[in-house]
């Protein structure tokens, strides 16, 4: 079949209008590729300001308010014209009562997100400071004279110092060698000086609580997490630790019936806390765990079973105060009832059942707290409680902007794959309690990133276009520990590719979605994932819709960016392989003869991640062939669209395709259902 050209769409389209699904307009795409107005809201320690993110056209304003008249004092952004229209504002955090900081964007593609620059900026309450601190290029020690020793790099604030106002505590990770240090900067000029140096490839830094006062590092007690030059980007890690700022020394987490994988989350005086996998299997259960420091033992303290870990608090007396996770959905199980902020948090939880409760923010006394109320069918609403008046009023909604649309929420859907391995996941139906056609939405990574339960806006573009979402977190997957993400290495096109369409087909068995249409969709390794199901099961999926995906598995890792540093190099012989028979193998390119379904591919010509030539070859291999496809090439952007306008209109592409797909799958044009189901 040739190339389907757009003028039969438009065919189709004026046809079939109200077909099998409804279209969106660009104005309500718009609303759901952007539809955060507020977000980010925090108060000052003395709860005089509260502060905020207001999200106009993409562009980010920050904003300060007088708590007592809600009127503005203050307020930044960038995005409009000149050298900082490609910058976003980002990160605010409160460093003392009259004086927060904030961090730049750059837009980027949005399968990268926006990438974080290296600078720190500061912005007074009242408005009348607001410059930039620290940029990667670096601060001297006598940073108003230019003179004595440089530290530059990529900085991070680790302590604001509570009890010294003139200066904060940075992560400071060099650009000229592999061993990051603690510094200190002077807030008034940007005066470095160096607080303690850690050990080389040190990738992530825990303190003591006396971090937050510490005058030097006798003081304070830590614990580092280094790596290899080899395995930076491969999540092991060995940890050390010193104390009173003494030599270094090997911390190795022992507890008799636990395997050795293990991730710490605090050090405090009396405790180091963490998560730790009971097994070696993939999917062992993650226990809270911690080490008692001055009787030098392990304890096991909670098991969470298999699930996602977010948060582990203590309170003053360094015991439990409340363990966030999710497993078939979020919870908060508090331990220290007895603290008014989790008094507050529980009379939340108890109003708004089946809704995510957090903290966003508290005064540095906790009379005045900020919490958020959120579901994967509702954006953040904010409260602020006053215990003075033993009150919780609301605050600020993050938007209004859906409020006219119906809006479903996730489901977990989880089920035994082929080799005896749970895959977890999230349905999403079109609508409660009917059955829909079926996206499988593949997410990206694949290592690390994984399908959360929060607000996903792609899902809900297309539950209102009339399909029910499935999203697996497949081996390979993140958030579920170490083990769970190494089951998929090496396994991109094989056993993660499996894991997708043995979910969807326990969908199909449950009878909650129409089997006449199931379709992949993803961008990055969601991208190749769609093109590789279309290949690996042919039988199963009516259409793949394949954004900035890789088609060559050995091109990929001649030409990816990542390419181009060793560890990157050494991360892809390990997660994909170098076996070329293998690698031919699980590249669709090179299997194109397997493909029976339709596909659309959209992809970015300035694409670095998943380098646009593989979908310029892509697209010349299928000219030979008579599979069904379309394709769209995005002048100057990257990795997924950046500009709102292609977004718009890569949405009205995967729409205008899907409806197709949908007609000739009911109307036989196709020869009926694939088999197989």
């Amino acid at each position: 079949m040739p190339l389907i050209a757009s003028l039969t769409a438009l065919v189709f389209l004026l046809m079939f209008p109200q077909s099998h699904a409804e279209q969106l307009t660009d104005t309500d795409l718009r609303k759901f590729l952007d539809p955060i107005q507020y977000a980010a809201v925090d108060i000052s320690p003395s709860g005089k300001y509260v502060s905020f993110i207001r999200r106009d056209d993409e562009i980010n304003t920050l904003i300060v308010l007088d708590l007592a008249t809600m009127k503005p004092t203050a307020s930044v952004k960038y995005g409009e014209k000149g050298k900082t229209s490609k910058l976003n504002v980002c990160c605010a955090r409160w460093i003392t009562d009259e004086l927060l900081s904030y961090g730049t964007l750059r837009k980027i593609g949005t399968l990268e997100g926006e990438g974080r620059q290296g600078n720190i900026h500061l912005l007074s309450a009242d408005g009348s400071r607001n410059d930039r601190i620290f940029t990667p290029f670096g601060n001297y020690e006598n940073n108003s004279a230019k003179r004595g020793r440089l530290f530059s790099g990529w900085p991070a604030i680790e302590s604001v110092l509570e009890e010294d106002p003139d200066h904060i505590l940075l992560f400071l990770q060099s650009w000229d060698t592999n061993r990051p240090s603690l510094v200190t900067m002077k807030l008034s000029n940007g005066d470095i000086s160096n607080f303690r140096r850690l050990p080389e490839y040190t990738r992530y830094i825990w303190g003591a609580s006396k971090l937050k006062t510490a005058k030097n590092s006798s003081d304070v007690d830590l614990l580092a997490a280094t790596t290899t030059r080899k395995d930076m980007y491969m999540d092991k890690y060995s940890y050390v630790i010193s104390e009173k700022g003494g030599d270094w020394q090997p911390f190795v987490f022992d507890l008799a019936g636990f395997s050795g994988t293990w991730t710490p989350y605090e050090i405090n005086e009396r405790f180091i806390y963490g998560e730790a996998l009971k097994d070696d299997t993939p999917n062992s259960s993650t226990h809270v765990v911690r080490y008692d420091r001055a009787r030098g033992i392990w304890e096991d303290m909670l098991d969470i079973g298999f699930s996602t870990l977010y948060e582990i608090e203590t309170n003053d007396d360094h015991e439990l105060s409340v363990v966030r996770y999710v497993d078939d959905k979020p919870r908060s199980l508090i331990f220290d009832e007895q603290d008014p902020t989790n008094k507050v948090l529980s009379y939340l939880m108890d109003s708004y059942k089946g809704f995510t409760v957090g903290v966003e923010g508290s005064t540095s006394n906790g009379d005045k707290t900020i919490f958020s109320v959120s579901s994967s069918g509702v954006l953040p609403e904010y409260f602020l409680y006053d215990s003075e008046k033993k009150s919780v009023r609301f605050l600020i909604g993050a938007t209004e902007v859906l409020a006219d649309f119906s809006l479903s929420g996730l489901e977990y859907f989880s089920y035994v794959n082929s080799e005896g391995v749970e895959i977890p996941g999230w349905f999403q139906p079109a609508q409660k309690g009917t059955r829909s056609p079926l996206v499988v939405y593949i997410h990206g990574g694949p290592h690390g990133p994984f399908n959360s339960y929060r607000f996903h806006a792609n899902f809900h573009i297309f539950n209102q276009l009339g399909y029910s979402v499935y999203a697996p977190n497949f081996r390979g997957s993140g958030g579920f520990g170490l083990n769970f993400q190494e089951a998929g290495y090496k396994r991109w096109g094989t056993g993660m590719i499996d894991d997708m369409q043995e979910g969807a087909k326990a969908l199909v068995d449950a009878g909650l979605v129409d089997s006449s249409m199931i379709c992949a969709f993803g961008g990055s390794y969601g991208g190749y994932g769609t093109a590789q199901s279309l290949t690996r099961h042919p039988d199963f999926y009516d259409c793949g819709v394949i954004i900035a995906g890789v088609f060559d598995l050995e091109e990929q890792i001649k030409r990816a960016d990542t390419g181009g540093l060793y560890a990157g190099r050494e991360y892809m012989a390990n997660v994909i392989g170098t076996d070329p028979a293998e690698l031919q193998k699980q590249s669709p390119i090179r299997n194109l003869a397997k493909i029976k379904a339709p596909m659309l591919i959209m992809h970015g010509t300035k694409d670095k991640r998943t380098p646009f030539k593989g979908a310029e070859q892509m697209i010349k291999a299928l000219k030979d062939t008579d599979i069904d496809y379309e394709y769209k090439f995005y002048d100057k952007e990257g990795h997924g669209n950046r500009k709102m306008e292609n977004r718009i209109d890569e949405w009205q592409r995967v729409s205008t395709f899907l409806q197709r797909v949908r007609y000739e799958t009911s109307e036989g044009a196709r020869g009926g259902a694939p088999a197989g189901r």
